[in-house]
């Protein structure tokens, strides 16, 4: 059964952040669950191996939890009614020439008036759980989400409705705590630290984009493939993948100011970045997604995405020889 939503924070949250006594707040709650109740969580990774508790590595929850968990994965966009409605070319699927399939296939684009879009990028924080104590009758477990927010920043009460309503859809509890200054610190050092690789066959590529990173399944790997397969018929200058463990994004460097990236794990859409190498690689991979819709473009994995992309490479390339 869906967790409800929360609409707005509730008093005992504001009245509770209010006797903190720093500015940085954790969105957590710590659950009794008793014996029996365990396979209730088991959605979450909570299982009994071997006659122990066994818990989950930190992980983006399953989007299928409600509409919070799915835009922490695929994100928001919201028309603006207020605004004029702008033309847009849409990609209609594949057509065959004078109605014969035989004779091949080509593209077919409308125009059309739509409204304009303010995209909410994704997220993708985490849900960290860990034992805090067990008991003759079950255990004391706690329930984070993995952002530390500060109550004097300007989108605070944005940042925590939103880590909220996750906590919300996936245990149906919520509560809020200060952060540990370690916590914090380490917060702030997390960075994106991009590793070149050069152009080969795809294979090639994912087997090095995938050196020294954690296991991803077979499933995965073959989207991977996929994606990859489709990058290298527009023939990048190099691949880009992430130093750390985890295969959060890899893509392929078309220019200096073109990048596109994609994410293995919650794939439904890659983005192209269009600001500069530099800057790029400095920043953080929640900052990577914020910003100005200007500062990039997103393009959903449905059908005709691969020759949006194409399209979106040949306008880039035709723009830099002018």
């Amino acid at each position: 059964m869906r967790k409800r939503n929360l609409y707005k924070i509730p008093k005992q949250i504001i009245d509770r952040i209010r006797a903190f006594d720093q500015d940085d707040v954790v969105v957590a709650s710590a659950k009794l669950i008793r014996h029996e109740d365990i396979k209730d969580y088991s959605a979450l990774g909570i299982k009994i191996r071997g006659g122990k508790l066994a818990l989950p590595n930190p992980a983006v929850p399953d989007p299928s939890a409600g509409r919070y968990s799915r835009a922490n994965v695929e994100g928001l966009e919201k028309p603006r009614k207020d605004l004029p409605k702008i033309p847009k070319e849409i990609y209609c699927g594949d057509r065959p020439i004078y109605g014969d399939w035989s004779k091949g296939s080509f593209p077919l684009w409308q125009t059309r008036q739509v409204y304009r879009q303010d995209f909410i990028p994704p997220k993708e924080v985490e849900l960290s759980i860990s034992l805090l104590e067990e008991k003759d009758n079950g255990y004391i477990i706690k329930f984070s989400i993995d952002q530390v927010i500060n109550r004097r920043t300007k989108n605070f009460e944005i940042e925590l409705l939103y880590n909220l309503n996750i906590l919300q859809e996936n245990i149906g509890a919520v509560n809020v705590f200060p952060s540990a200054a370690s916590l914090a610190e380490y917060t702030a050092t997390i960075q994106i630290d991009w590793q070149i690789l050069p152009p080969g066959t795809v294979d090639e590529v994912v087997q090095r984009i995938l050196k020294g990173k954690r296991k991803i399944t077979p499933e995965q790997e073959s989207t991977m493939k996929e994606r990859i397969s489709i990058m290298s018929k527009l023939k990048p200058e190099v691949y880009v993948t992430g130093t750390d463990s985890f295969l959060r994004y890899f893509g392929a460097k078309f220019g200096d100011n073109f990048v596109v990236f994609e994410n293995v794990r919650y794939g439904n859409a890659l983005y192209i970045m269009y600001d500069s190498w530099q800057e790029l690689s400095k920043k953080s991979r929640v900052d990577l997604l914020s910003g100005s819709r200007e500062g990039f473009n997103r393009i959903e994995h449905r059908e005709g995405w691969g020759a949006q992309l194409k399209r979106a490479v040949a306008e880039y390339r035709a723009e830099e020889k002018k």
